[in-house]
């Protein structure tokens, strides 16, 4: 009798070990999705990619000849938002606004080895692309593109990720998805000098 209690025993406590790794097991298990998903992710050239960075700025002027926004950021370069095709966005922001801004990573469309070429500062535009007025709130869509010739730093072939420098001497990182760049990239050496060209869409609310 003794026997088979302590028998009843064991069953029931290597069942209850059981359902608890099962439950650890089912838990886990949608992170491991997430992570192969998000590992995945970057070989799609497009779309392209979920938001990476932040930042708020001042609007400090409102060119309305040019059709352009500047807005100014703590600790950084102005930034010119040109409104060329949306005029009434010019007349909806005004100077002292807070624009906020939520970036897309970004995605390469251009890399060309340029060899002998002088190293340039990025260049930094940015246009609107959508613009949509809301009951409290403006917001509008632009894509920021940067370009300049740059020196690469270094290439992480498993991870499609390059890592360059441009005049400045600031150091950057970004992933190329394209499979015809990936194979430029692959093909670069060290200290070699690129011709680079990527983009970023780019969310931005104002408020007062």
């Amino acid at each position: 009798m003794l026997f088979r209690l302590n028998a009843c025993i064991s069953v029931a406590r290597r069942s209850a070990l059981f359902v608890v790794i099962i439950g650890l097991s089912t838990s886990w298990m949608p992170e491991c999705r997430a992570d192969d998903t998000a590992a995945s992710a970057p070989a799609q050239a497009e779309p392209r990619g979920a938001s990476v960075d932040t930042e708020s700025g001042i609007v400090s002027l409102i060119d309305q000849k040019n059709a352009l926004i500047v807005v100014t950021v703590p600790g950084r370069e102005d930034l010119s938002y040109s409104a060329q095709d949306f005029p009434d966005l010019l007349n909806s922001v005004k100077v002292g606004d807070k624009l906020t801004a939520s970036y897309l990573e970004p995605y390469v469309t251009e890399l060309k080895p340029d060899k002998g070429a002088a190293l340039t500062r990025l260049d930094r535009t940015a246009k609107v692309t959508q613009h949509s007025r809301g009951a409290n709130q403006e917001s509008f869509q632009a894509l920021r593109t940067f370009s300049g010739v740059v020196v690469v730093t270094g290439i992480n072939s498993k991870l499609k990720l390059l890592t360059f420098e441009d005049k400045s001497g600031t150091a950057h990182s970004i992933r190329v998805n394209r499979p015809d760049l990936v194979e430029v990239m692959q093909s670069l050496k060290r200290y070699s000098h690129v011709r680079l060209v990527y983009e970023s869409e780019t969310t931005v609310t104002a408020s007062p």
